[in-house]
């Protein structure tokens, strides 16, 4: 046989027998993945977005609404925490919200399902789902960072709580909200323009 063609043969025999072993890793991988997803201690059903909605926005809505006054036809209401049945359910709000940042982070939860669409009227500049997951499967360490900082803001909300400490709950929304907005403008909206400011006019 020339030595020509058995240089070719030498080196097609070595691109096929590593694309086979390439092939037998990847399918190996995904073996080994589907696998420990099987295995799992944790059956996944809710979707992040599903989790924020449902938990983490209703608990952090009412947790930054359990403070401060408003003002109505009626006159200024106080809307602090009365009774110790209003201070039971503020607290309840604070432990769904710190839980909740645990289930967030839980591997292989998926940002939405299939084909879903977040609303842009929401907030400009959201982005797809798709491109969320890809971000946080890329910075995932990050992602759980976040969590852990809205979880340590949630936890001075709940020893505020327990103290029955108004100006602590309030301290303790302002580092949620800051939780919050890093995450959000990290992940999920970070093209968005930055929100205008407006200044107070000097007082006379």
């Amino acid at each position: 046989m020339p030595r020509n063609l058995v240089l070719v043969s030498s080196a097609t025999l070595f691109l096929t027998l590593a694309a086979c072993n390439q092939q037998s890793q990847t399918t190996a991988s995904n073996q080994a993945a589907t696998t420990a997803t099987a295995n799992s201690e944790f059956r996944l059903t809710a979707t992040i977005q599903e989790i924020m909605d449902t938990e983490v926005d209703p608990a952090a809505d009412f947790l930054w609404g359990s403070t401060g006054f408003i003002s109505n036809k009626q006159g200024t209401v106080d809307k602090s925490p009365k009774t110790d049945k209003d201070w039971e359910t503020v607290r309840n709000n604070a432990l769904i919200l710190l839980e909740a940042t645990n289930l967030l982070v839980i591997p292989g939860r998926t940002v939405a399902t299939t084909g879903s669409k977040l609303d842009p009227s929401e907030v400009a500049g959201i982005e797809d789902p798709k491109d969320i997951q890809k971000s946080i499967e890329a910075n995932h360490n990050a992602f759980v960072g976040f969590a852990h900082g809205l979880h340590d803001a949630g936890t001075e909300m709940l020893k505020a709580i327990n103290a029955r400490d108004l100006a602590g709950m309030e301290a303790a929304g302002e580092k949620m909200d800051a939780a919050c907005e890093q995450c959000h403008r990290t992940f999920w909206y970070p093209n968005a323009p930055e929100p205008i400011q407006t200044l107070e006019p000097p007082k006379q």
